[in-house]
């Protein structure tokens, strides 16, 4: 008979093993449940390749199975958890993360799911272990849940949100040992700031209640830096927060923290657009981050159309993102901007929009790193979900076994999309155009045949750029086929 019950944290798998995506949310529940005297482990499917082996073995004895789940981990999920029941039908399925926060009540119904935890899980899930373990788990007595009781989905009161000073810093060794390797050359994550308080119109922390801002102290954020700095010998720090520097003071105090103490790291942040307009913070001020290590910045562009910046709701002007890569550039700091496109009503001109301030800003600073234009994916609760039902009849899955079948929210062509050839590989072609020649020497050596199709589509991709002229993109039908029949794999481009 053992001694402790078992937890099982596990990351999805997803559809191929890339650029680790640290699943911060889940290491701090594994720190605070071990910091408890739980046993525990985690499972990062993404960095597993023998993730299913892994879990066939680790269930046979398991208690708590908690998962975090996007929706697009669905498909995923659904047949393992199929597989493991099947060896032991015993373990308890806990769901956290964003899908679970969207959609409670529908992921509770399943048979796969015994408790979905919303938002925030640190305390919620250390309140289920603590349950369980007794012997007297009531979760009507527990925050943020939502769970099956007699046949009805029974919902609690929201939680109130955890004061991030009293969480322990993230302990590491629930990463292996083959990945952290890696994060030592590259970069580890850190979290200085929880919420978003805006209200974009595509996006999710518009309906996860997720809008409170909650800082932790810059003291606090710099002991931990200081910390896994000494203790894992890190080079690099990107912080997770979605909006970095909306406390001025804060920033600021950190990056005195880190010169102070002399901590010799480089970092990145992400900030909004308007937190680069001269009235918000001067050069003074981002020379400051610059000494303290900072070397790049993102932000969400979005778009080059003013119509559909205000349609999204993003409270600044196209000038304003033009402003951040400039000023950027002026102090020494590679800008990132992400874009999008596929949004209801946006149209061709207004897509050449986007591509034209895309052009601008590699002129502007050629470094800078243009993520997307990505497709929109509509988000339950937002302004644009509700224009995709009501004028487009979108028709979101009703279950998770629905969503195991889904294979993009709003369908691989969605109705608000005229030409979804063009936005699926518009991203790509993009990409290529700010390839450089050192990067295509380098794919040349290993496979010169793909080489020279890499160096070819970025010729063409310049050249589309520099003239906006998209018309006739054979070179699209040529990596659709290639995807199709070499690759055998559509990728995802939302």
């Amino acid at each position: 008979m053992k001694d402790k019950i078992k937890i099982l944290l596990v990351y999805p798998p997803s559809s191929s093993i890339g650029i680790y995506n640290t699943p911060t949310g889940l290491l701090y529940i594994a720190t605070v449940l071990k910091s408890k005297g739980y046993n525990v482990k985690l499972v990062d499917c993404s960095v597993e390749p023998a993730y299913e082996e892994i879990l066939k073995k680790e269930i046979v004895d398991a208690d708590l199975f908690g998962i975090y789940a996007m929706s697009m981990h669905i498909k995923y999920l659904m047949p393992l958890l199929y597989k493991l029941k099947k060896i032991n039908d015993k373990f308890m399925i806990v769901w956290g993360g964003p899908h679970a926060t969207l959609f409670p009540e529908q992921t509770a119904k399943s048979p796969f799911a015994d408790i979905v935890v919303r938002g925030e899980g640190e305390e919620a899930m250390l309140e289920i272990v603590k349950g369980y373990e007794s012997g007297r788990l009531n979760l009507a007595q527990i925050k943020g849940v939502s769970f099956k009781n007699n046949g009805e989905i029974v919902t609690t009161a929201d939680r109130d949100f955890i004061d991030l000073n009293t969480l322990p810093f993230i302990d590491w060794s629930f990463v292996k040992k083959e990945v952290m390797d890696v994060i030592r050359r590259t970069i580890i994550r850190v979290q200085a700031s929880r919420g978003c308080p805006y209200k974009c119109a595509f996006c999710i922390n518009v309906v996860s209640k997720n809008k409170k801002m909650r800082y932790r102290t810059s003291e606090n954020v710099v002991n931990e830096i200081e910390h896994i700095y000494k203790e894992h010998k890190i080079q690099r720090v990107g912080f997770r927060d979605e909006l970095f520097m909306s406390d001025r003071e804060q920033v600021k105090r950190i990056a005195e923290g880190i010169i102070s103490r002399n901590i010799k790291i480089t970092w990145l942040a992400n900030a909004r657009v308007e937190y680069l307009r001269e009235s918000f913070v001067d050069d003074a001020y981002l020379q400051l981050l610059v000494k303290s290590g900072c070397n790049k910045l993102s932000t969400g562009g979005e778009s080059g159309s003013q119509r559909v910046l205000d349609l999204l709701r993003k409270g600044c002007k196209v000038e304003d993102i033009v402003n951040f890569v400039r000023r950027t550039k002026r102090n020494n700091i590679i800008p990132g901007v992400a874009f999008m496109t596929g949004i209801p009503t946006e149209t061709e001109s207004e897509q050449m929009e986007t591509l034209a301030l895309i052009r601008q800003l590699l002129r502007i600073e050629p470094r800078t790193i243009i993520n997307g234009p990505a497709n929109f994916r509509p988000y339950p609760g937002g302004e644009l979900y509700e224009m995709c039902v009501k004028k487009y009849n979108l028709k979101m899955p009703d279950s998770l076994e629905e969503w195991a079948n889904a294979e993009i929210l709003g369908g691989a062509h969605p109705p608000w999309v005229n030409k979804m050839f063009f936005n699926e590989y518009i991203w790509t072609s993009v990409k290529a155009a700010s390839y450089s020649g050192s990067y295509i020497v380098k794919k040349l050596f290993p496979n010169p045949l793909k080489g020279l199709g890499i160096f070819f589509l970025m010729v063409i991709s310049k050249i589309r750029l520099k003239y906006l002229y998209y018309r006739f993109p054979f070179e699209f039908k040529l990596l659709d086929w290639y995807h199709k029949f070499i690759v055998k794999k559509i990728p995802e481009f939302s």
